[in-house]
């Protein structure tokens, strides 16, 4: 099962603490290398994808605030609000941003771990 293209550029866009609207996304993408997959412990995929999930659910709350910001400085500021909450959802599972984005990034371009993400994911929703 792959994982769905808008998950995963919002995990993406807000691990690298990019602008996390898909057409922002889309423009700044960048192609993808295949790369060996490091071995990831059962836990550490399931703390990514509980944050995944944690992340998924502050995108969904603020992406409404950032179509309705009535000025840029106030997208700006929603982005910037949005950004550091998804940050804490990702290390309260206990999980550097530079971490979740090498799972991220792993799990776009191996199939295997991606596999066991989403396992990790249907398991703790």
């Amino acid at each position: 099962m792959r994982i769905r293209s808008s998950f995963v550029a919002m995990t993406i866009c807000a691990a690298m603490g990019m602008a996390w609207t898909p057409a922002t996304f889309a423009q700044g993408s960048a192609p993808k290398v295949q790369q060996s997959a490091p071995s990831y412990s059962d836990s550490e995929l399931k703390s990514f994808a509980v944050a995944a999930l944690e992340v998924q659910r502050i995108n969904d709350a603020y992406l409404p605030k950032l179509k309705s910001a009535s000025s840029p400085e106030e997208q700006k500021q929603v982005e910037k609000t949005a950004t550091a909450e998804m940050v804490k959802a990702v290390e309260k599972e206990g999980m550097t941003v530079d971490k979740y984005k090498e799972i991220m990034n792993h799990a776009q371009s191996n199939p295997e771990v991606a596999e066991k993400v989403m396992q990790h994911i249907k398991n703790v929703q």
